[in-house]
């Protein structure tokens, strides 16, 4: 997916969830059509910071530095797709587990 300039492989990001869900023997709140909310607080914590360091990348900068002038409405405006695609891709990869229910 391309998102303001960058590119996230949602799908290998997804994959990477579900199997640690799986490790956490939660994969039957995913196969009835939930997602832990633990595993989206983390994800969404670690794709801000990520999206923060790529910018700050782009303008040569260090994330520390760019940080005072993060806007959280364009920061969400960014995550908030991306989180979407990770969480229906979480469900793909449930399916093709054969474990998804719904």
């Amino acid at each position: 997916m391309k998102i303001n300039g960058l590119t996230v492989d949602t799908q290998a990001i997804a994959d990477g969830l579900y199997a640690i869900i799986c490790e956490k023997d939660e994969e039957a709140i995913v196969a009835f059509g939930m997602i832990p909310k633990w595993i989206m607080d983390l994800t969404e914590k670690l794709v801000r910071e990520r999206v923060i360091a790529e910018t700050a990348r782009k303008l040569n900068l260090t994330a520390a530095e760019l940080q005072p002038y993060v806007d959280d409405k364009v920061l969400s405006e960014t995550v908030a797709p991306i989180l979407h695609e990770i969480s229906l891709g979480i469900y793909a990869a449930a399916a093709k587990a054969g474990k998804l229910l719904v």
